[in-house]
């Protein structure tokens, strides 16, 4: 079977990984989900094999196990899903293993393997002729042959999902009121373009941006912070997204976010989550959706964005969404193509 990954680096055409032994799933899953997982439950779903969507969740107590097993059969039947390789990383191996189990006293439909890592060691739950040691089988993440090839495709998981919470926590407090007084200008002046002119600018900045080999500028951060405080703006950001771009716009929304004081992050916060969605990075738009969360529970993106991840909607739903988005942008904007 073939894994799509992410995480590449600019302008690399998707990365195939070619896994078909249960050391491999243990080895591919930081590199599919961004990071490596601990305490945790990553469900990998086939089809066509290839892994369709990988999800991740918190290892949850052996009592809410068939909770669990019940929301991923849903996903399981949405998506027309035909494998699941369940990979559970728990700390205490006993733990671990009591939660997997009870996942497979109930477990979604066309389970192939379900495989515990912890202790440096991991074990297939559903091996049954005796080809894995009962003391496990040594995972060193780092040794295996996937890792050398996804390394040299470009991936690059972070250590830990704490990476990711900071890379979109924002400025750091001391620095939000100077921002605050920068932006108080810009803000003023997007409102007087009126909604054709910051469509206009918005589209205008974004592409100059991806297009430049240097890091972005704070002026163009604290500009496209402002273009995207407005909402019919924003969405002229969202609309220009594309899978086959989807990277590049990870990377200028992640600097956006890093310079948008609390009140204006909204906008940003909800494009990178967005461009992380298209781009495959399921962590990052999660941890996206977390502060969103915080900050307005209410806000447009934070409800979309959530809903995505709810429903596994895999990156290739983008496809199916974006003209219609672009539609409804032109005709609320005035502009007259985005594309």
């Amino acid at each position: 079977m073939s894994t799509p990954a992410s995480h590449r680096s600019p302008h690399t055409p998707p990365a195939r990984l070619r896994v078909s032994q249960p050391a491999d799933f243990v080895a591919v899953v930081p590199y599919l989900v961004g990071f490596h997982p601990r305490e945790s439950v990553v469900a990998l779903l086939f089809r066509d094999r290839r892994v369709l969507v990988s999800v991740r969740v918190d290892l949850p107590p052996p009592e809410l196990a068939r909770r669990l097993s019940a929301d991923l059969q849903r996903v399981v039947d949405r998506h027309g899903v035909e494998e699941v390789v369940l990979v559970g990383y728990a700390d205490d191996p006993a733990g671990g293993r009591q939660v997997l189990g009870s996942l497979l006293a109930a477990p979604p439909a066309r389970v192939r393997d379900a495989l515990l890592v912890a202790a440096g060691r991991w074990w297939s739950l559903t091996c049954r002729d005796g080809c894995c040691p009962a003391e496990g089988t040594r995972h060193d993440p780092a040794g295996h042959p996937l890792a050398a090839e996804a390394v040299f495709a470009g991936l690059a998981p972070v250590q830990d999902r704490s990476v990711l919470r900071e890379q979109v926590a924002g400025p750091p407090t001391r620095e939000q009121w100077r921002l605050l007084e920068r932006l108080a200008p810009l803000h003023d002046q997007v409102r007087g373009l009126g909604t054709t002119g910051a469509a206009r600018l918005m589209a205008v900045t974004v592409r100059r941006c991806l297009d430049g080999a240097a890091p972005l500028a704070d002026a163009d951060a604290l500009l496209l912070t402002a273009l995207a405080h407005e909402l019919v703006v924003r969405d002229v950001a969202w609309a220009l997204m594309s899978r086959r771009d989807s990277d590049d716009h990870v990377r200028l929304w992640g600097r956006v976010v890093a310079r948008a004081p609390d009140p204006f992050a909204l906008g940003p916060l909800g494009l990178l989550g967005a461009a992380a969605w298209i781009a495959g990075q399921g962590a990052l738009q999660n941890c996206c959706v977390e502060r969103l969360e915080r900050l307005d529970p209410a806000y447009t993106l934070t409800g979309v964005l959530s809903g995505i991840s709810e429903r596994a909607l895999p990156p290739a739903a983008w496809e199916e969404m974006v003209e219609e988005l672009r539609q409804e942008v032109c005709t609320l904007t005035g502009l007259s193509r985005l594309h």
